[in-house]
């Protein structure tokens, strides 16, 4: 009898707690630019500007937010005629500064980089984010969303192998500038919490 007493109790005070706790599911739609190649007949390529879509999901941590952001930007290397994509899985935690319907944050995320080369090997790589903007408070439960957000990748001048179809011989090596691949994104969307 008390084994199943002291078992409902912890199922009630287990759904109590979850029910106080808040979700924010953000979808988000942005611009990323960064990413550079170089070739070993020293030609520099640059991943191609385009749309970023971001999806992350979070809940209240003291004063902020902790949660998963999943990113994928679809695009091309310039001048090589090639798509890439890039997806990064973010674990992230942000401070949040409330003014009455307004909240600014500022956060650091780290996780993963899935690099996805048109003929070329799939990478993954560590990555890390740093993130800040605004978010406005339109209801309880809907609030419109601005950020802007680096990524870094850790990337080594071994990265990748690469043959461009305009090349000539079999000298094709492509590999990612300096250690680091750095992309920027500017996102706008909106949050909604449960």
């Amino acid at each position: 009898m008390n084994k199943r007493c002291l078992s409902l109790l912890i199922v009630a005070c287990s759904y109590s707690a979850a029910s106080q706790a808040d979700i924010y599911i953000t979808p988000m739609v942005g611009y990323g630019m960064g990413g550079s190649l170089d070739s070993d007949s020293d030609e520099s390529f640059d991943i191609d500007r385009n749309v970023n879509y971001n999806l992350a999901i979070e809940t209240n941590v003291d004063k902020g937010r902790l949660g998963l952001l999943y990113s994928e930007q679809q695009s091309s290397i310039d001048k090589l005629d090639v798509d890439t994509t890039l997806r990064y899985l973010h674990f992230q935690s942000a401070v949040y500064y409330p003014v009455d319907n307004w909240n600014s944050y500022l956060g650091l995320g780290l996780g993963g980089t899935q690099i996805d080369i048109q003929g070329a090997d799939t990478e993954y790589k560590f990555s890390l984010g740093v993130y800040g903007g605004v978010e406005y408070k339109i209801t309880k439960y809907f609030a419109l969303q601005g950020q802007l957000r680096y990524m870094g990748t850790l990337v080594d001048s071994e990265s990748l192998t690469l043959c461009d179809s305009s090349a000539s011989g079999s000298n094709c090596k492509v590999a990612f500038s300096g250690n680091w691949m750095n992309q920027l994104q500017a996102n706008v969307g909106f949050t909604i919490s449960f």
